[in-house]
């Protein structure tokens, strides 16, 4: 694919991410859905361009989320948690099925861990820790193993849709 090509794929696939991480104001549980499928618009630039046009789509879509997003927890998730479909094919790579796991599980941990300290400590988002605060200790380690869980199921989804655009659609752009 041409250069051209490849920057207007990448432009355009970078507008739509916006477009899907601005939805994030106008449904509550959007905070968490928007960001992921704004990241599952990475898959084909990773596809067609390759790693190099896939972090510079992570990095303008993060700052556009940043910008114009109405729902800023959205947006930071999506900075904290973004680029998960560009890093996946390296965890792949590791040879152990639990290593990968721990990994993969590991990096989430961490990037949640630390978007919602900077949340809560950086940006002060008051309203973010009143409702932490309200539900309790045991409920927010509920809602971190059910993020645990759902990582695992929207990597199989990754898996799944990297491999339905391979063989299906990537035939018909060439």
């Amino acid at each position: 694919m041409r250069t051209s090509k490849r920057i207007a794929l990448t432009g355009m696939l970078c507008a739509l991410a916006v477009v899907i991480m601005m939805m994030g104001g106008l449904i509550p549980l959007a905070t968490f859905c928007c960001p992921a499928f704004a990241a599952l618009v990475l898959v084909p630039i990773f596809v067609e361009c390759g790693e190099k046009f896939s972090w510079a789509a992570y990095i303008s879509i993060a700052l556009l989320g940043l910008m114009l997003c109405p729902d800023k927890e959205a947006a930071l998730l999506f900075l904290a948690l973004g680029y998960y479909p560009i890093i996946r094919w390296r965890l792949e790579q590791i040879r152990s099925r639990a290593g990968r796991v721990l990994a993969k599980l590991g990096i989430f941990n961490a990037a949640v861990l630390l978007m919602y300290a900077a949340c809560i400590f950086l940006f002060r988002m008051d309203a973010l820790m009143r409702e932490y605060r309200e539900m309790g200790l045991w409920l927010t380690i509920g809602c971190l193993a059910i993020g645990n869980v759902t990582l695992l199921i929207y990597d199989v989804l990754i898996a799944n849709i990297t491999r339905i655009y391979v063989n299906k659609f990537r035939k018909k752009l060439m």
